[in-house]
């Protein structure tokens, strides 16, 4: 008979291994902190999805756009994107909203931050931030009519068991700032020089019935894969 573990305790162990494996790697100093200041990084890389909201998605959004506009990512420092949000439970103010559970889609507390996640992934691409950790999504429940984002851009995150971690290689400082509109949200990539966006290509190749694959490319050198569930027939 297989002993019951609760979920918080599950979630504690996976933080310990990953803390562990970050001491492992040399990165346990390396993560972006919050900075108290506005610095002046005026330059702007940019991009814009629409946003689909509903009252929950929205209240998460904005809970976490805040702590994750108070990180400064200076040269060679990691943003993990679960260090600048932190616990997405009731206790910090997050509430019910739709996401992906154990390939199920379902409530769940903090559902909806996955769009952040995946804005910052896929602008992280156009800026040549190199990729620590990414988990793209099991399921794609899309049609080409009701994406707002291209398949193989997406980045799911799980406090304790998936996160986005990206480290800065440019010279410069750099942080994401966000703007929320009625039916759209903007990511901006602020900095203090002059980026040049990287051309970035998902390709997708039907490999099943209901399975397709994603490439992913950046200036035409392949980078990535990606693959997907089909839950709506297109």
């Amino acid at each position: 008979m297989k002993r019951y573990i609760p979920h918080r305790i599950k979630i504690r162990l996976h933080l310990i291994r990953r803390l562990w494996s970050d001491i492992q790697k040399g990165h346990y100093y390396d993560y972006a902190k919050q900075v108290d200041a506005e610095t002046s990084l005026k330059n702007a890389l940019q991009l814009k999805q629409e946003l689909k909201p509903n009252e929950a998605k929205m209240h998460n959004l904005l809970i976490a756009i805040k702590r994750i506009e108070s990180i400064q990512i200076n040269p060679n420092e990691i943003f993990s994107f679960w260090n600048a949000v932190g616990n997405p439970n009731t206790k910090n103010g997050f509430v019910n909203s739709r996401s992906i559970v154990g390939g199920v889609l379902q409530d769940s507390v903090g559902g909806g931050l996955c769009q952040l996640s995946g804005l910052i992934y896929y602008l992280s691409l156009k800026a040549n931030l190199e990729i620590l950790e990414r988990h793209s999504h099991s399921m794609d429940i899309y049609t080409a009519e009701t994406r707002f984002a291209p398949l193989g851009s997406d980045a799911t995150v799980a406090y304790g068991y998936k996160d986005l971690r990206i480290r800065n290689k440019l010279n410069y400082p750099i942080r994401f700032k966000f703007s929320v509109l009625e039916n759209d949200i903007i990511i901006n990539l602020m900095y203090t020089s002059l980026i040049d966006g990287n051309k970035v290509e998902f390709e997708e190749k039907i490999i099943g019935e209901n399975l397709v694959e994603v490439y992913t490319s950046i200036n035409n050198e392949q980078v990535a894969t990606s693959k997907y569930i089909k839950l709506i027939p297109q």
